[in-house]
């Protein structure tokens, strides 16, 4: 086995994480509730689009938005899509 196999080994026991695969859209935005991640009303948006909000003050409708396709309860979302996400809300622990 290569050295570098190992270190990857050895860094997925010391620790428990949670694996990288796409979520439906309804996982994904009660794992974002907890860092203040809202979603404004389904008449906003175009067609089939969520936008997902992280107020200035509590109950503002202003601040950081990212839109995301929403085609029903299950429609996965990418994790691409979720990495812009992240980035987008800066949010560094959501994968620890």
């Amino acid at each position: 086995m290569f050295p570098h196999g190992l270190l990857l080994i050895r860094a997925l026991l010391k620790r428990e994480f949670l694996p990288k695969c796409p979520f439906k859209i309804r996982e994904l935005i009660k794992r974002l509730k907890p860092y203040g991640i809202e979603i404004l009303s389904k008449k906003r948006g175009k067609g089939s689009e969520r936008i997902l909000l992280l107020p200035n003050k509590p109950g503002s409708k202003k601040g950081l938005q990212y839109p995301i396709k929403d085609h029903g309860k299950d429609t996965e979302i990418s994790i691409p899509i979720i990495n812009a996400i992240l980035r987008r809300f800066n949010i560094k622990d959501f994968w620890d």
